[in-house]
């Protein structure tokens, strides 16, 4: 059994529920704003020598937390819940709490949870974090020139000192960026500044190689067109090899990754994205990879095998669980 946390938007969301559906697997979808009106949480508790099974009671149904296989993740925190009848110090205290519980229980829960959320949150530029960058150099990748700006001209001129040739991404976000053609790069920088601050990257010469990833599996490989290769480049398994390797470092389960593969044989990594994007993904891969989530999400695991950041089973005892996050009145 899976459980969906996503807006009734969100286009992965509604293909991995249609092909749950067609696979005839059971599966519930909830949108963030209806997290307190639809999920009951109770936890696992110890009681003496004994120990209390969890439930998660959806729409009066209920189900033992062992029987959720996996959790599709597409919310960010803190939820949107609508409180209109509260106080605004009341609504600032339950979207508080909503969001320590529900973080806590996606961190807790030892199925796997694509999209897991971070405490603090996910850094989302490797070049913007010592940490992240040396774990790019440690799996055999390089990181082009960048730089990150919320100056217009400033971008505008990185543009142009880099041949025109630029990733552009929005900081903070978790999509993927886009790459800038000289054509529209300039319109592009204004229109993405015009809200946010932005990281640009030059792109070296090279072959331009989108990878899909699902769960320790690469399921899909885009060789794009280069616009200054008179043919595309074999690819290379030693890249696959380094892309699993980084994507699990980094903790993901389903991501996107853009790298360049120069013809003298150093290979650049410009993005990983936890939130792979949909429209610019090729329809022809699409299903593959809805197809695979859907497979990921309804494996049975043990605790040693699924995807927490935080030892075997995402916690140091089994035995340390919280009560019931919320009561049956509201």
């Amino acid at each position: 059994m899976i459980l969906i946390l996503s807006d009734s938007t969100d286009p992965w969301a509604t293909l991995v529920h249609r092909e749950a559906q067609r696979t005839g697997g059971d599966v519930f979808w909830v949108q963030p704003a209806q997290l307190l009106d639809r999920i009951l949480l109770n936890w696992p508790v110890v009681t003496g020598a004994s120990v209390v099974p969890g439930m998660v009671v959806i729409d009066g149904h209920t189900i033992p937390l062992a029987d959720l296989t996996g959790i599709f993740v597409r919310l960010t925190l803190p939820p949107p819940i609508e409180l209109e009848e509260l106080s605004l110090q009341d609504r600032d205290y339950v979207i508080m709490e909503t969001t320590a519980a529900w973080l806590a229980f996606l961190n807790a829960m030892p199925c796997c949870v694509v999209n897991r959320p971070v405490p603090g949150g996910r850094p989302t530029i490797l070049a913007g974090s010592p940490l992240l960058s040396q774990l790019a150099e440690e799996h055999g990748f390089l990181l082009p020139s960048s730089r990150c700006t919320s100056s217009q001209a400033d971008a505008i001129l990185q543009f142009s000192a880099w041949g025109e040739r630029v990733y552009l991404k929005a900081l903070g976000s978790h999509e993927p960026g886009m790459f800038l053609h000289a054509h529209d790069g300039v319109e592009q920088i204004c229109r993405v500044m015009e809200r946010q601050a932005v990281s640009v990257q030059a792109i070296p010469r090279g072959q331009r190689v989108t990878v899909y990833v699902v769960g320790a599996e690469i399921v899909a490989t885009v060789l794009q067109p280069g616009e200054d290769l008179p043919q595309r480049m074999e690819m290379l398994s030693i890249l696959s090899e380094r892309c699993l390797g980084l994507v699990g470092d980094l903790g993901l389960t389903f991501a996107e990754c853009q790298f360049i593969v120069t013809p003298e044989g150093p290979i650049y990594c410009l993005d990983v994205s936890s939130v792979p994007s949909f429209w610019h993904c090729p329809q022809e891969v699409q299903q593959q990879i809805v197809c695979r989530l859907v497979d990921y999400l309804f494996e049975m695991r043990s605790l040693s095998l699924h995807d927490s950041l935080d030892g075997p089973d995402g916690r140091s005892s089994a035995r340390e669980r919280l009560c019931e996050t919320r009561s049956t009145e509201r």
